[in-house]
């Protein structure tokens, strides 16, 4: 008798089995690849806020007073928030500014804030 060629039931279900456990673990990579790549956006486009924030406050004319501020945009198509605190230095024709920003919401907290930049202000004597 000639012995028959082919896979038993047995060698099928192991090979499924092990491609099912390759496929669930590319799975699992590929999306923490995509929440990995979506963060990073995130802190990029956060960046570029707190850097346009940062810059428009040097500009300003006459230069902002110590405090806080805050405001909403839409950037990207998405909503944002960001806050500045503007505060003193050692040096009197310096200010340090600290900006949070993040994603929209109600209140900006710090804990909440994609990205903190800080920078500093030129104040004319």
């Amino acid at each position: 008798m000639n012995a028959a060629r082919g896979f038993t039931l047995l060698e099928v279900l192991v090979a499924l089995a092990i491609f099912a456990l390759v496929a669930a673990s590319i799975l699992t990579a590929s999306a923490r690849s995509l929440q990995t790549a979506a963060r990073l956006e995130d802190k990029t486009l956060a960046l570029w806020i707190a850097d346009n924030q940062l810059i428009e406050l040097q500009l300003e004319e006459p230069p902002p007073g110590e405090g806080n501020r805050q405001g909403r945009l839409d950037y990207a198509g998405r909503p944002w928030q960001w806050q500045a605190r503007i505060g003193s230095t050692a040096h009197p024709a310096l200010r340090r500014v600290e900006l949070w920003v993040a994603r929209g919401g109600e209140s900006l907290e710090r804990e909440q804030a994609l990205l903190a930049l800080s920078g500093f202000l030129e104040v004319a004597p």
